[in-house]
């Protein structure tokens, strides 16, 4: 069978949707050959697996850029006619949808609720033709692929997605990696924050709270994102007296995930509740990557997050947007520090319950194989 996985997303990069594509290419390859067609500029090694063709689109309006990548895709798919297409966005995904292929449509989150949050002068004319977009991909989809359930209702009940049986849950997983011995516990305790620092993760609201925690806890970021959110960071850390408790640094390279972390005593993830979170819903891979190294995880009580956290098991659940309540579960560690290497080891056994990512690829190989069959009865 032959799959063209398309995604409006840089590959290789730091992000999670990097880490999620490249694990699911990697497992469907074994069985079938994968054409991965990106944006960036950094080819992936040749070798015996799939082949990766990124765009090198430089053009910085966000919107001009999505329709050269939809154009790139379309040649593309004019040329190899694969048997199913994967897409992540509408930008690929109308391309499938205008030449009539076999898809699977992976909604991860739509453009059109999360754009106004990363760009706010988004004019309702542009939100309106994207939710064109969505619906015509979701109508088009042979399968329609989500990480979360609260995502999945979501399209039923806001996106009235027609033949909802055609919607299928695979979470993110976890690679497993050798456990870490909990690091010691004199002098502050240090927390770690992973990922984008989109406005719906919060961690620009969570360094606040670190004000109250100074010589008890550190926190480092190592994020990611635009130019201005990461300079806005920074005044941040600076306008609340932080340079000392809170650092800025680059994102970790994933085959640098397991040393890098090997120092924290907690990993972070402080969403907000907002209507990217709560209504459309998520699966964030951070706290997967926490909980695979071991860090118990300090994280807003959402329908998002209490599949992957138990509280008083392998981390501790606050009131979403409480900055009072991030303060007291980062104290109740501070308070029970002897009693993180037990901790430590709770997070590992809870690992059991969540997939891997390789179980998570099988699942979708599969549902591969099922659209094909659809299509051809």
């Amino acid at each position: 069978m032959r799959v063209v996985y398309a995604s409006f997303d840089e590959v290789p990069s730091f992000k999670a949707a990097s880490t999620h594509i490249l694990a699911n290419c990697r497992a469907t390859v074994r069985r079938h050959r994968v054409t991965l067609l990106t944006i960036g500029e950094t080819e992936l090694p040749p070798g015996p697996a799939f082949v990766h063709i990124p765009a090198a689109l430089r053009e910085p309006n966000l919107l001009r850029r999505g329709l050269a990548f939809r154009a790139f895709v379309r040649r593309h798919l004019e040329r190899e006619r694969p048997d199913v297409v994967h897409f992540r966005t509408p930008w690929e995904g109308m391309a499938a949808v205008e030449l009539g292929l076999p898809s699977v449509y992976e909604v991860n989150g739509l453009p059109s609720l999360e754009l106004p949050y990363v760009h706010g002068q988004v004019t309702p004319h542009v939100l309106g033709v994207l939710q064109r977009w969505e619906r015509a991909c979701l109508a088009h989809a042979t399968r329609i692929v989500c990480p979360a359930a609260r995502i999945r209702d979501f399209l039923v009940e806001r996106a009235a997605v027609d033949r909802p049986g055609r919607i299928v849950v695979i979470p993110n997983g976890y690679d497993p990696v050798p456990a870490i011995p909990s690091p010691g516990v004199d002098g502050p305790l240090r927390a770690v924050y992973l990922g984008t620092l989109h406005p719906w993760q919060g961690i620009h609201w969570a360094i606040r709270g670190f004000t109250q925690l100074r010589g008890r806890w550190e926190l480092v970021i190592h994020g990611i994102g635009r130019r201005e959110w990461l300079e806005r960071m920074r005044r941040r850390i600076r306008r609340h007296g932080l340079l000392d408790t809170v650092r800025l640094e680059p994102p970790l390279d994933r085959s640098r995930l397991h040393q890098g972390l090997s120092g924290f005593h907690a990993g972070l993830a402080p969403l907000l509740d907002t209507g990217r979170n709560t209504e459309q819903g998520c699966c964030p891979v951070k706290i997967m990557d926490y909980l695979a190294h071991g860090l118990p995880t300090v994280a807003a009580d959402l329908a998002v997050v209490r599949p992957l956290i138990r509280h008083g098991d392998n981390g501790l659940l606050f009131p979403p947007n409480s900055l009072h309540g991030l303060v007291a579960a980062l104290q109740a560690l501070d308070d029970r520090r002897d009693e993180l290497p037990a901790l430590r080891q709770r997070v590992y056994a809870s690992l059991a319950r969540l997939p891997t990512w390789s179980e998570c690829s099988r699942r979708l190989v599969e549902v591969y194989e099922s659209s094909v069959a659809n299509s051809r009865r």
